[in-house]
C-alpha cells in the first residue's frame, strides 16, 4: 500500500502519516542511501528529512526480506528509552552511531522521568525519555538545544510491501 506525500518548505518528501501502530515513540520514515554488508550484518543509511542520515544494523537476512535497496523506502523505528539526550561537549567521543541536534519543542515531567521531544528539523520530531533529574541537570526545557543519540542496533527497520 503507498502512502501518499507532501514536500516539506526545501522540497523533501515527508510522507502522509502511517496506518501502522507500534509502541516505539519514533517512527521516522526515509529512504535508503546505503548499505554497507559484513558476514552477518549490514549497516543501513536511512535519510530521514533533508540532512539527516541516520544509520541502523539489521541483518543481512532481513535487508533481503524487507527489499532494501538504495533509492527505496523504508521506516526506522526507535524507542523513546533507547535516547540518550545530552550537552554538546566539544571532543566528545561516543561509541553510538547516530548523534543528532535538535530544539526542545515540548516536556511532559513527572517525579521520575521526563519525555523530552526535540525538533530535528524538516518537520520531524524525536522523543526521549530521560529520568527528571538528567532533564533539570541538562536544563531541557523549551528552546533548548541538545543532542540525542541512539546506537544503531536500536533501531528496527520496517518497509511496506
Amino acid at each position: 500500500m503507498a502512502s501518499a506525500v507532501r514536500l516539506s518548505a526545501s522540497g523533501f518528501a515527508v510522507p502522509a502519516p502511517r496506518r501502522l501502530r507500534t509502541s516505539a515513540r519514533n517512527m521516522l520514515d526515509g529512504i535508503v542511501t546505503a548499505i554497507v554488508h559484513g558476514p552477518v550484518n549490514a549497516e543501513v543509511g536511512l535519510l530521514v528529512n533533508d540532512c539527516i542520515v541516520i544509520d541502523a544494523l539489521v541483518t543481512n537476512s532481513c535487508v533481503t526480506a524487507l527489499d532494501l535497496h538504495p533509492g527505496g523506502r523504508a521506516v526506522a523505528l526507535i524507542n523513546a528509552s533507547f535516547i540518550t539526550l545530552l550537552a554538546d561537549t566539544p571532543g566528545l567521543r561516543l561509541s553510538a552511531r547516530n548523534l543528532i541536534g535538535g530544539t526542545v519543542v515540548e516536556v511532559t515531567d513527572s517525579a521520575v522521568e521526563s519525555e523530552v521531544v526535540l525538533d530535528i528539523g524538516g518537520g520531524r520530531e524525536l522523543a526521549a525519555i530521560v529520568t527528571s533529574h538528567s532533564r533539570r541537570e541538562l536544563n531541557l526545557v523549551p528552546g533548548a538545544q541538545t543532542l540525542a543519540c541512539f546506537k544503531a542496533s536500536h533501531i528496527i527497520l520496517a518497509a511496506e510491501y
